[in-house]
């Protein structure tokens, strides 16, 4: 009997099996919408405590911020869940306002998706058109991943089509202003826009611009340099340097009297610039080398205006940098020349210069081309005078480039161990005594592109190589299984790593 009943509730259970996986199966979409609606009633709950006034300020900008991040819902849902908060009639002002810094603060949500975020707010009257570009800065410095991460992440935003004029405009001024960006970041989102607006009035406007909110001379030129090179048609390109650089004298003359001297520069620079182009309209002078010798009279122009951001003579040296004894001859400074943290890359300098461009090549080397140089080939110099060692220019003597003798010191004399410092590739050098520095693996910039960003490292000495010709100077590389030193051609952009005795 006993077995009769065993065999009875086996079969029942096995009758009732397949009804109760369908079961869970029906109910699954079920429970992961209930899951969803859940996540997404936080952020609704969050809101509502905004908008009774029983969270306030930066507490309900993190709270909030936090509730999107954790929104169990796709791009499109977690956008339309802060653009009906705008668009509420129950939500206050003060409601409003904390959304859309939350959201520009958030790391869940595109820089797409805060541009029309931003541009519902400005429709329905939340903000004003000229507070956009407050509120991309903030979108801008939170966002996540290296420097080649960011610059794609801008580029992304302004090539979609569904951004407006206005707002590429203000993201180029965003990211302009942007502390979180190097220079070479700042020329890339320029060349980015200029490569995305539809014709010459919205490029002009872009290179307008990055003019008006670049602070140092030097930059607005390397700015005028990569707008005129992304640009793809030479007569646009010709206009827009013209255009350009006449803008720039407008603003340094509203600066008053004390400018006279830069004025008078642009105004040579300019002239000669109007004869070159008149020159190839007539038919003397070919469109390419007329080109080159434009971004030529650029450099030259930067080297007489380009230090500072109200007067021909050079600011004076900020030796704010940090050094780490890692038991060497020289102490390592902690960071990159230009770097704020030891992962940034910092900037990226030809062999001999104290300038940041746009462009790395022969053409536009200070010290001339490759089979016709006018300093450092047959003039006896091998060592860069302190007046051309970029860290002495920047940071004051008595930091300067290393030797190479002192780069072959750092990699015999120290342990290197390939890592990941802030989500950057790079070594971490460690001395005898156990202190470290990161060099990250910056790369270099041949021509405007970056090459072996995140593969590989190269950073100069002041050294010039012995390879007849004077052709190349002496450098620190390394990828993810060698240290070594090299020799590269001077007209590259390397990274700098200075050194203090």
């Amino acid at each position: 009997m006993k077995r009769i009943k065993s065999i009875l509730l086996a079969i029942a259970m096995l009758l009732a099996a397949p009804a109760f996986l369908t079961s869970c199966q029906e109910d699954a979409p079920e429970i992961n919408y209930t899951m969803n609606v859940s996540v997404i009633n936080d952020f609704t709950k969050v809101v509502e405590a905004i908008n009774n006034g029983f969270l306030k300020n930066e507490e309900a900008i993190k709270k909030l911020t936090e509730a999107i991040d954790k929104m169990n819902a796709d791009q499109q849902t977690k956008l339309q869940a802060i653009i009906d908060v705008l668009n509420s009639v129950n939500a206050t002002l003060e409601t409003k306002l904390t959304a859309i810094e939350a959201a520009m603060k958030a790391q869940t949500l595109t820089l797409e998706s805060k541009l029309t975020l931003l541009e519902t707010a400005i429709k329905n009257q939340t903000l004003r058109q000229e507070e956009m570009a407050g509120k991309l800065i903030t979108a801008i410095e939170n966002l996540q991943g290296d420097m080649q991460e960011k610059i794609a992440a801008i580029a992304e935003a302004i090539n979609s089509v569904n951004t407006t004029l206005q707002s590429k405009l203000a993201l180029i001024e965003a990211a302009i202003k942007a502390q979180t960006l190097s220079l070479e970041a700042k020329l890339g989102a320029i060349e980015a826009a200029i490569k995305a607006l539809p014709d010459y009035s919205s490029q002009l406007a872009a290179i307008q611009t990055a003019i008006e909110n670049l602070p140092d001379y030097g930059d607005k030129l390397a700015a005028i340099e990569a707008a005129i090179k992304a640009m793809p048609n030479y007569s646009d390109k010709f206009d827009a340097v013209v255009a350009a650089l006449n803008a720039m004298k407008a603003q340094i003359e509203a600066l008053g009297t004390g400018q006279a001297d830069i004025v008078t520069a642009i105004n040579n620079t300019t002239a000669a610039i109007n004869s070159l182009i008149a020159a190839v309209n007539s038919g003397n002078a070919d469109t390419a080398a007329a080109l080159a010798q434009i971004i030529q009279k650029l450099e030259e122009l930067k080297e007489k205006i380009g230090n500072g951001g109200g007067g021909v003579t050079p600011p004076t040296p900020q030796p704010t940098m940090e050094y780490v004894d890692l038991g060497l001859s020289v102490k390592w400074a902690t960071c990159n020349l230009g770097a704020s943290k030891p992962s940034d890359y910092g900037h990226y300098y030809a062999w001999g210069e104290t300038m940041v461009k746009a462009g790395y090549s022969w053409d536009t080397y200070k010290w001339g081309k490759e089979n016709n140089f006018t300093k450092y080939n047959t003039d006896g110099k091998t060592v860069l005078d302190p007046e051309d060692d970029v860290a002495t220019a920047k940071l004051g003597s008595p930091w300067r480039m290393p030797t190479l003798d002192e780069i072959n010191e750092l990699i015999g004399g120290c342990t290197w161990k390939w890592t990941k410092k802030d989500g950057v590739e790079g070594y971490e050098v460690k001395g005898t005594n156990g202190n470290v520095i990161f060099l990250p693996a910056a790369g270099y910039r041949k021509g405007s592109k970056s090459q072996d960003i995140r593969k590989k490292g190269y950073y100069w000495s002041n050294s010039l190589s012995n390879v007849p010709g004077g052709v190349n100077a002496r450098d620190l590389f390394f990828d993810s299984n060698n240290q070594n030193w090299g020799f590269d051609d001077r007209c590259y952009g390397f990274q700098i790593r200075p050194v203090h005795p």
